[in-house]
């Protein structure tokens, strides 16, 4: 684990140079339902808090994004250093709770996500869009550092004009001090 960090500190510190906007650690695989907290804790955190600490000394922020089962373990996922958390998938694709969450964790990093892809864009009116969407806008709004999404991916076959919905109502409901 530490030679493959240091490969990857490498990779993220030349991104960091390069100026991009953030760094993203992806990190799909560490939730519940591949390794357990005690797991995630022995293998995943020391090493991505090298990663997180080596871009943040470059002065750009890092966040993580992994999918599933993470409710367990959001608490250790900020001992990693990082800026933000990138998604939250709700039940049943995952075990995260956007209240929980930011109830948390939610003052100490930046959530992204929650809304469920698979029953609100897919099977749901715009009314349904629009309710999901108001829901996470609710739920995070205190002390700001949410950025409204679905879970971890796009269900296929959501019709466009649904997602397409998300960019005018966070900008109309989004806004911390509305």
């Amino acid at each position: 684990m530490a030679r493959m960090t240091d490969s990857a500190i490498a990779w993220a510190v030349a991104q960091a140079r390069a100026n991009v906007d953030a760094v993203l650690i992806s990190s799909a695989f560490a939730g519940g339902g591949f390794l357990s907290r005690e797991m995630y804790a022995e293998f995943v955190l020391p090493y991505e808090r090298r990663l997180a600490d080596a871009v943040r000394a470059e002065h750009k922020p890092v966040y993580t994004h992994t999918c599933g089962n993470i409710g367990d373990r959001l608490d250790l996922m900020v001992e990693t250093h990082i800026d933000g958390l990138d998604t939250l998938d709700p039940p049943p694709l995952g075990n995260s709770l956007l209240e929980e969450a930011k109830h948390d964790v939610g003052q100490k990093v930046f959530l992204k996500g929650n809304m469920n892809s698979v029953e609100i864009l897919l099977a749901k009116s715009g009314a349904g869009v629009v309710a999901e969407a108001s829901r996470c806008l609710n739920a995070a709004r205190e002390g700001g550092g949410y950025i409204l999404s679905t879970a971890c991916s796009v269900a296929p076959r959501v019709e466009p004009w649904k997602l397409e919905m998300l960019v005018p109502l966070a900008e109309q409901h989004g806004r911390y001090g509305n």
